[in-house]
C-alpha cells in the first residue's frame, strides 16, 4: 500500500489572514507612475496647463499608491502581531499541545499522553528547581499557508497509531533571580505520535496507565476500575493517548516567501537608487525619462537579480540545522528498514514509532535521573558529568543503527540519535548539538507486551504496580525487577559534543 494512502491533512483557519501582497504591489506601482507624473513639472518644453494636470495627477496617484501601501503595513502588522490558538475541537493534537503549554505555565499534569512523557516533564521540573531556573516553555501554531496537520497512519495487531505534525512556534526561555539568561524563538516542525483504536479482542493484553493514580494494569481492568484506586474508565477515556513527542527545525513556508519577497524588493530599491542617477545624466536631466529608466531597470534587473538571490537564500536554508550535528540520509532510512526487518524476526507486533518512544524516553530519564544506578531501565556504569547540566532536550527525529547482535536472547543494539540539547553550567545558558550513542538491551525470547510503560511496571513476583524510573526494586515484595525481560533497557550511553 501506498504511503500516499495513509497520509492526510487538516488545514487549520486563522482569525487574520495573511497580508494580501496586491497592496503593497499597487502601492508601488501607483506611487512610482505619480512620480514620473509630477516630475514632468520640470519639463519646461510643455505648456503650462499640461504640466499642471500631470502633477495633479501624479498626485492623486501618489496618495492612492500610499493608501495602498498603508493597507498593506496595517494587514502585515496584524498579521505579525496575531497568534494563533490551539483549538481542542480539532483533535489530539492540539488538546495535547494546550495541555503542554499549561504545564508549563502552572504545572498541571498533561493527561492526553502517556505516564512516560508525564514522568520526564516532572523529572526536568526537578531539575531545574535544583539549579535554581524558571524555564518558559510555549509552542504556537504556524500560520500563514502552511499544509496544518497533516497526519500519517500505521496499523498493527494491537492499535492504531498516528504521526501526526504541523509547523509551529517554539517560544522559550531559562531565568533565574537575576532574571532572564536565555530565550529563543524559532520555527519548527512538532511530531506527536498518537495511539487509538485498540483491538478490542486484545484489551485483556494490552496495559495502560491510570489516568487518575498512574499506576499501571491492563485496559480490561481499568474499564471495570482500577484495582488501586478504584475508578473506572471507558476506552475512550484511555486512547488517543500521546506516545512520543519530537521537534525538527524547519522555518516555516510564510517565513520562507517573506525572505524571498524581502530580497527582491532590496534588489529593485538597489537597483533604483544606482541606476538612477546615471540615467538622470545620460536623459540630459530630463527627470521623467530617468525616473522611468530607472524603474524599468529596477523592475527588470532588480527582479531578475532578487529572484535568483531568493532561491539562493531558501537553498542556504535547507541547510540550517540548528546547530544539530550532521545526519546521513542513507543511514538514516537504512536504520529503519533494518530495525524492522531485525526485530519483526522476533516480535511480530514491533512497532518503529513506539520503539523510537520508548528510546526517548529511556535517554530522557537516565539523563535527569541524579542517580541512573536506580533505575530499572539502566545498567550502564557512571554518566557523564555533561549530563547532569542538560536542562532542556529536543529530539531531532534523527537515529541511525551502529552496531546489533544477538547472543542467548540477547540483543544488543547501539544507536546513534541526534538532538539539540540545552544546559546550564555556572549560571551561563548554552546551545548545543549532541550525539547521544546509547546501547540498548533486551531480552527477545518474549515479544514486548504492548502499551508498556518504563515509568510505571508490574512486579513480576505480586503483581504490584511501581515506579521503575526511581527504584529497581519492587517496594512490596523487595524482589528486582528486571525491564529488559519487557523491554529494551540502557546497558551504556555516551554523549559526543
Amino acid at each position: 500500500m501506498s504511503i500516499l494512502s495513509n497520509l492526510s491533512s487538516k488545514k487549520r483557519t486563522f482569525e487574520v489572514t495573511e497580508p494580501d501582497r496586491k497592496y503593497l504591489a499597487q502601492g508601488i506601482f501607483f506611487i512610482a507612475l505619480g512620480t514620473i507624473l509630477i516630475s514632468c513639472i520640470t519639463v519646461t518644453e510643455l505648456d503650462l496647463m499640461p504640466r499642471y494636470l500631470l502633477l495633479a495627477a501624479g498626485i492623486i496617484l501618489g496618495i492612492f499608491g500610499c493608501f495602498r501601501l498603508l493597507k498593506f503595513h496595517k494587514d502585515a502588522k496584524a498579521f505579525r502581531d496575531y497568534e494563533p490558538a490551539w483549538d481542542k475541537g480539532r483533535g489530539m493534537y492540539d488538546r495535547f499541545a494546550k495541555e503542554y503549554n499549561q504545564w508549563n505555565e502552572d504545572e498541571t499534569p498533561p493527561v492526553s499522553c502517556d505516564g512516560d512523557i508525564t514522568y520526564f516533564l516532572k523529572l526536568q521540573q526537578e531539575r531545574l528547581k535544583e539549579k535554581g531556573l524558571h524555564m518558559e516553555n510555549r509552542v504556537i501554531p504556524g500560520k500563514g499557508n502552511t499544509f496544518g496537520t497533516a497526519c500519517l497512519t500505521h496499523k498493527s495487531a494491537w492499535y492504531t497509531s498516528d504521526t501526526t505534525y504541523e509547523e509551529i512556534r517554539h517560544k522559550f526561555s531559562f531565568s533565574n533571580t537575576s532574571g532572564e539568561l536565555y530565550s529563543r524563538d524559532t520555527e519548527q516542525v512538532m511530531y506527536e505520535t498518537i495511539v487509538h483504536s485498540p483491538n478490542e479482542q486484545q484489551l485483556p493484553f494490552i496495559t495502560a496507565t491510570c489516568p487518575s493514580c498512574g499506576a499501571v494494569n491492563l485496559v480490561s481492568n481499568l474499564t471495570e476500575g482500577c484495582p488501586y484506586c478504584g475508578t473506572k474508565f471507558r476506552i475512550t477515556d484511555l486512547f488517543p493517548r500521546v506516545m512520543n513527542l519530537s521537534f525538527v527545525i524547519n522555518p516555516s513556508s510564510n517565513r520562507n516567501m517573506q525572505v524571498f519577497h524581502n530580497t527582491i524588493l532590496l534588489t529593485m530599491l538597489t537597483f533604483f537608487a544606482g541606476f538612477f542617477p546615471f540615467f538622470l545624466i545620460e536623459k540630459q536631466e530630463i527627470l521623467p525619462l530617468a525616473l522611468f529608466s530607472a524603474y524599468l531597470a529596477a523592475l527588470i534587473g532588480g527582479g531578475f537579480l532578487g529572484l535568483l538571490l531568493g532561491d539562493l537564500l531558501l537553498l542556504m536554508g535547507l541547510g540550517n540545522r540548528d546547530g544539530m550535528k550532521h545526519i546521513s540520509a542513507f543511514g538514516f532510512l537504512r536504520t529503519k528498514r533494518k530495525l524492522k526487518d531485525t526485530m519483526l524476526r522476533y516480535d511480530p507486533n514491533f512497532s518503529y514509532e513506539k520503539f523510537e518512544s520508548q528510546m526517548i524516553s529511556l535517554v530522557r530519564m537516565a539523563v535527569f535521573s541524579n542517580d541512573p544506578s536506580t533505575l530499572s531501565s539502566y545498567r550502564g556504569g557512571t554518566l557523564d558529568e555533561r549530563f547532569k547540566d542538560i536542562i532542556e532536550m529536543t529530539y531531532t527525529s534523527g537515529m541511525t543503527l551502529r552496531n546489533l547482535s544477538v547472543e542467548n536472547n540477547q540483543l544488543h543494539m547501539t544507536l546513534r540519535t541526534w538532538w539539540i540539547n540545552y544546559s546550564e553550567k555556572n549560571g551561563n545558558i548554552s546551545k548545543t548539538g549532541d550525539c547521544i550513542d546509547v546501547t540498548l538491551l533486551r531480552n527477545i525470547s518474549t515479544p514486548e507486551p504492548p502499551g508498556f510503560s518504563i515509568s510505571s511496571v508490574i512486579c513480576n513476583s505480586c503483581g504490584a504496580s511501581f515506579d521503575a524510573v526511581r527504584q529497581r526494586y519492587c517496594p512490596f515484595c523487595h524482589s528486582e525487577y528486571h525491564m529488559e525481560d519487557k523491554t529494551f533497557i540502557i546497558e551504556d550511553m555516551k554523549l559526543i559534543r
